[in-house]
């Protein structure tokens, strides 16, 4: 990508970023703008779950961009770069905001490389279906849902070869990338900020937010067999860990556990990035952009040669 181009994306970013930071669920139905307003090809992708929410979904397919990033005011005809299908990225959420925030920034960073980028919102988020949410919760189960339908859809796209899907999650959508990637034919997720499990995390956090009497919940029928610690060793993807220096809501010491954890047969990486933290301007997104993207990028090409072996 053009170094101009992604010096302005980064701008916008910066200026959306400050209200990402949660703690547990915190839904924003409002979106900010649509890809078109930042002169992004996209196509919104009809996607229901198997109990029957639409999830809002956009695809991006891959494309080049301006070095003006063009704004439009409506959206832009549909067309790919050519016909072959291609290595395909899903970005989720985290537990705040929706995906006209910075989703949007990578999905045109990660379009203009080549890759396909596939953003969602979680029911209750965005203009997906409503979800009735309690903000003490960490997450819902039903988000695994959300998850799985969108991975399906996107498989079964023409320009996507199904063979190379990648999941790239943070904070909560990391440890949730990791269990989709378990329910779900995928060859390699980029996890950034993961937890190890919530009982590790729980304390971890309150701490953080320096109130013991936080109420945090784990839905019931949450899997905790699948959380990311206890499915390491069994785990069949490829992974690349990420996670700030000074992150002190999933420190580098839960991604090194996961990390030690993970099957040596599979393609892992583990990069913890100098002086960044958690969320906001401080997360490893922002604080190293172009690392960032050479970084997950030169990951997937990695994971992508092993699986054409």
């Amino acid at each position: 990508m053009n170094e101009l181009v992604m010096r302005r994306l980064l701008v916008i970013c910066l200026c959306l970023c400050g209200v990402l930071a949660s703690w547990a669920i915190k839904p924003d139905r409002q979106y900010i703008r649509y890809p078109y307003h930042n002169g992004l090809i996209y196509e919104p992708l009809e996607v229901v779950t198997t109990d029957g929410y639409r999830i809002e979904t956009w695809f991006y397919p891959a494309q080049m961009l301006s070095d003006s990033v063009q704004s439009s005011d409506e959206p832009l005809p549909f067309k790919t770069i050519d016909a072959e299908p291609r290595p395909t990225l899903i970005i989720c959420n985290g537990d705040a905001a929706n995906m006209s925030y910075y989703q949007m920034m990578l999905a045109a960073c990660y379009a203009a490389n080549g890759y396909n980028v596939v953003t969602f919102d979680w029911r209750g988020f965005g203009a997906s279906d409503p979800f009735e949410m309690d903000t003490d919760y960490l997450c819902y189960t039903e988000m695994l849902l959300d998850y799985d339908a969108v991975i399906d859809a996107v498989a079964r796209l023409p320009y996507v070869d199904d063979d190379k899907i990648f999941l790239l999650g943070w904070s909560t959508g990391a440890y949730l990338s990791m269990i989709a990637a378990q329910r779900n034919e995928v060859c390699g997720c980029i996890l950034r900020g993961c937890i190890t499990s919530f009982e590790d995390a729980i304390p971890v956090i309150k701490h953080d937010k320096g109130n013991d009497d936080l109420n945090l919940v784990v839905p019931a029928d949450f899997p905790l067999e699948a959380q990311p610690l206890p499915a390491a060793p069994h785990f069949k993807c490829d992974v690349l860990l990420v996670v700030g220096e000074n992150d002190t809501r999933t420190p580098p010491w839960m991604s090194q556990k996961i990390y030690d954890a993970l099957p040596e047969a599979i393609y892992k990486e583990l990069w913890i990035v100098p002086g960044a933290r958690h969320s906001a301007q401080e997360a490893p997104e922002f604080m190293a952009l172009p690392e960032f993207l050479a970084r997950t990028i030169s990951f997937m090409e990695a994971s992508a040669r092993r699986e054409s072996l």
